[in-house]
């Protein structure tokens, strides 16, 4: 990476587990990663053959954006996780709320 405002992205499938009425069960979600460290490290830790994209930025401004970005989309899809996996525990099944119409 030349330059000084590139960021390394990949994908990932995040494994949720948990347990309701004594049965196991789990939820996965893709989500976008940034790597913070070398090409190098990255080939080192995931090997070749994963898929990685290398996103470049005029600015640091820019740069520090994207990342902002893609961390609050990381979390908003483990909050929509916590939701789902807590309704599943409250009623033992995904609930939704009676719709009503006027």
């Amino acid at each position: 990476m030349s330059n000084k405002y590139d960021v390394i992205t990949y994908e990932h499938t995040m494994v949720f587990n948990f347990s309701v009425s004594g049965e196991d069960e789990q939820l996965t979600r893709d989500v976008t990663l940034v790597w913070e460290d070398t090409l190098e490290k990255f080939f080192e830790n995931h090997g070749s053959e994963k898929p990685y994209t290398i996103n470049s930025f005029e600015n640091e401004e820019e740069k520090t954006r994207f990342i902002t970005d893609i961390e609050d989309a990381t979390d908003q899809i483990i909050d929509d996780v916590d939701e789902e996996i807590s309704q599943k525990m409250k009623f033992s099944h995904v609930y939704t709320s009676p719709t009503y119409e006027d």
